[in-house]
């Protein structure tokens, strides 16, 4: 059977045909439907994406002679555009093709590997480490032997290595010198681009450099009295542990032996750290923290100012799996009961373009395997949003509503080289954007030449990576704030650049962390205001861990469920308290396009920026008279449903005003390298077939129902304002369903639904009343 895949990641190359298209995936898929007899298993797993402008699928044959002859095939209808008679329904399919040809050096190499393989090449350096994936084999050893010959072959080193079976991982970080770096850039058959061991050669991970300042004006504070075993972890850059506000908080483990290598200012690990224990520190939201934190040093400060913390000698996967090793069998003993794990290290140099990456394979393996639900910012870009035939003067001449319109039709014009970085692109995990939001207020205008160009507008920070995931997955699922990141109008003669800000404190927003002091601060209790998406997924980490511990103080046997159900809840409930902003009418009217019947378009034009919206924590922890939420956690095998009898106030019955109901199903998916679908366990909510009754239906602010289910994690929104005529105090069935696989282990799930009538005071009461398990303590969550 012939088998089309997305992604080549696992498969055996010398099986592999590249498919190169003329034009996009789903045109092909119709054409393939037109052949008599031929079917391509994996074909309704293939996403269109319109910013591919080379796009690809990776066709795995069972033989090599099967191999041969669609080769020759191909090179007959090159040459003359005929084919023999018995394939004359190919013809359709074949005009689809830009070419066939089997795996080779140009998939080893990819465009944008290659473009930052380049840049290293241009630093002149005597050695350039890289990571070389293997293809992935069940004799390791042999392939493992047969790369590090080729490494070896060409002057080159092997710094380290992994292997992770679950993920279909197999690497190696190498050092490389100059001749067989510029023999990788060429894609030369000869050198290790050609080596049949290699998947494919990547630049090393690298990490990106924070924008933050120190701010004044803000009351000193201390370190919360934190007890217990923790429920989240931070992987993170060794922090200022002893900081005056965080002293106490953390369990720090030191697993690779970092501390003594980090000698710089330890920025990004101390403001992660602050910005799960308290919040933002400037407006901290709500609930305490009760639980210490686990922290896992994963980067090092170097002592140079302008150099980001970087990565010891060993592959980050790598790191992550002996880190969550460590956790489950006692090495880390205080860790044992962690189930959020805060990551914010988006590396730059592998933003996602449709192959994911080993990093957000073992994410996924980890997160599946023992439970883990992975918090992950969805990476920044710093480069400047270039418009064309708009002066610098012309620009600042605009009001502030049409300057909104000009940076964001910069920004969509660069979509396609902002998506979200490695391992953001993780199935299973939660990924979070940067609202551009903050609670800092500026004592003065702007400086000149500056200006905050999104104010008010509910989209993410020019900076935020955007979406969409891995086979076109809602990604950012959340925006969490992230700071109002401010831009500087530079002139480029006829043009103009609007340069994201790196300092200036004048013109700075953020989010208050905690931070190491520097040559010029007084005193060690520093704070420092931080912009991005990193700080942004702690936030949204804190607010995990905060829920988890309303819900141990609701629910006495909370602790004895699964840590894999209770992962999913949270998973649930971070997706569960979000929004679509406003912004996603100013998405729609400047990005477009305009025909209604091109809605699928526009909402997704709107999700690779904002996801499912804009997180609100009190959504998520607590309920008002007027809402009401339910969860549930279960287990499904393949084919399964479920279906849950919600309680239908009555309040809610007989009133013509504005009303709703919400659902948010999440669970983990073993991810299946190698196979016809990655995502081995599929789930999806029915659309309830009493929404009309219910006086709602599908609303309109949210995303597709198809974009919606691609992923793992699905959220629905139903609303009206048309009286329902369901009898009072009678019931609301939502179904979920667990798709046919091939899997025979039932997988884990959490469902929360909330019903909702804003002014009607009842709501909570009356559903309370109806459901046999209640909270102990009045916190509804």
């Amino acid at each position: 059977m012939l088998q089309l895949r997305a992604d080549p990641d696992a498969l055996a190359p010398e099986r592999l045909l590249v498919f190169e298209l003329t034009g996009g995936v789903m045109q092909f898929t119709e054409a393939v439907r037109l052949v008599p007899g031929l079917e391509f298993l994996g074909a309704e797993d293939l996403d269109e994406d319109e910013l591919d402008k080379s796009p690809a699928v990776y066709l795995m044959v069972p033989s090599e002679a099967a191999l041969r002859n669609i080769v020759t095939l191909w090179r007959g209808w090159q040459q003359n555009g005929t084919v023999p008679p018995r394939f004359s329904a190919w013809k359709v399919m074949l005009s689809q093709l830009r070419d066939i040809r089997p795996w080779g050096p140009q998939d080893r190499v990819t465009p944008a590997d290659h473009d930052v393989l380049v840049e290293e090449y241009a630093r002149d350096a005597a050695l350039t480490r890289v990571e070389v994936e293997l293809v992935f084999r069940r004799n390791g050893d042999a392939t493992e032997a047969e790369a590090r010959a080729g490494v070896l072959a060409v002057g080159g080193a092997v710094v380290s290595r992994s292997r992770i079976t679950g993920a279909g991982y197999h690497a190696l970080l190498a050092d490389l010198p100059g001749p067989a770096l510029a023999s990788v850039i060429a894609r030369d058959p000869a050198g290790l681009a050609g080596a049949e061991a290699v998947l494919q050669i990547r630049p090393q991970s690298i990490f990106q450099l924070m924008p933050s300042e120190e701010v004044d004006g803000l009351p000193n504070g201390g370190a919360p009295a934190l007890d217990g075993d923790p429920i989240a972890a931070i992987f993170d850059a060794v922090p200022l542990s002893q900081h005056p506000r965080l002293d106490g908080t953390l369990s720090v483990d030191d697993p690779f032996d970092l501390e003594g290598l980090a000698v710089g200012a330890r920025k990004h690990g101390t403001a992660m750290a602050s910005a799960v224990v308290h919040g933002d520190i400037n407006g901290a939201w709500g609930r305490p923290l009760e639980r210490r934190v686990h922290f896992v040093n994963m980067l090092y400060a170097t002592a140079d100012p302008n150099q980001p913390e970087r990565f010891p000698d060993l592959l980050p996967a790598d790191m992550f799996e002996r880190a969550i090793l460590a956790m489950r069998t006692g090495d880390a003993p205080t860790a044992q009961h962690v189930l959020i794990v805060n990551a914010s290290l988006g590396d730059p140099n592998k933003p996602f373009a449709g192959r994911l990456s080993g990093w957000a394979r073992v994410v996924d393996h980890l997160a599946s395997t023992y439970g883990i639900l992975f918090v992950i910012s969805a990476g920044n870009h710093h480069s400047a949003l270039e418009t064309l035939n708009m002066t610098a003067g012309a620009f600042e001449a605009l009001g502030a509503a049409e300057r909104v319109r000009v940076a964001l039709r910069a920004s969509a014009a660069q979509m396609a080289t902002r998506r979200v970085l490695a391992p953001a692109e993780a199935m299973n995990a939660i990924t979070v954007g940067a609202l551009h939001a903050d609670q800092f207020a500026y004592p003065h205008p702007l400086p000149a030449f500056h200006f905050d160009v999104w104010a008010e507008t509910g989209l993410c920070s020019v900076s935020s990576a955007l979406g969409p995931g891995y086979n076109g997955a809602t990604k950012p699922e959340i925006l969490a704030p992230g700071g109002r990141h401010n831009v500087r109008l530079s002139p480029q003669g006829d043009h103009h650049r609007l340069q994201p800000l790196s300092t200036n404190a004048a013109a700075f927003g953020g989010i208050a962390v905690a931070a190491p002091p520097s040559a010029t601060s007084l005193g060690p209790n520093i704070v420092a205001r931080s912009i991005g998406t990193s700080v942004a997924a702690a936030l949204a980490t804190g607010v995990a861990a905060r829920a988890h511990e309303a819900l141990e103080a609701a629910y006495p046997d909370f602790g004895a469920l699964p840590s894999a159900q209770r992962a999913c809840l949270l998973k649930a409930l971070l997706v569960h308290g979000a929004r679509w902003t406003s912004a996603r009418n100013l998405l729609i009217e400047v990005l477009g396009p305009p025909e209604g019947k091109y809605s699928y378009r526009q909402k997704d034009n709107v999700r690779r920026y904002i996801g499912y919206g804009a997180y609100d924590p009190d959504l998520i922890i607590s309920c008002a008279n007027d809402r009401a939420t339910l969860w549930a956690v279960g287990t499904l095998a393949a084919d399964q449903g479920k279906r849950f009898r919600i309680p239908w106030p009555a309040a809610m019955t007989a009133k013509a005003q504005p009303h709703g109901v919400s659902a948010t199903l999440a669970w983990f998916s073993p991810p299946r390298p190698g196979a016809v679908a990655y995502r081995a366990v599929r789930m999806k909510i029915v659309e309830p077939t009493q929404l009309g009754t219910a006086g709602i239906k599908a609303s309109g602010v949210q995303p597709d129902p198809k974009q919606s289910h691609k992923g793992t994690v699905v959220h629905r929104r139903w609303d009206g304002d048309k009286a329902a005529a369901m009898a009072a105090n009678g019931f609301f069935d939502l179904d979920v369903q667990r798709e046919a696989d091939d899997g025979v282990t039932p997988a884990d799930f959490a469902i929360v639904v909330t019903l909702e009538m804003p002014g009607e005071v009842a709501i909570y009461s009356q559903v309370l009343n109806r459901v046999a398990l209640k909270p102990a303590v009045p916190v509804a969550v």
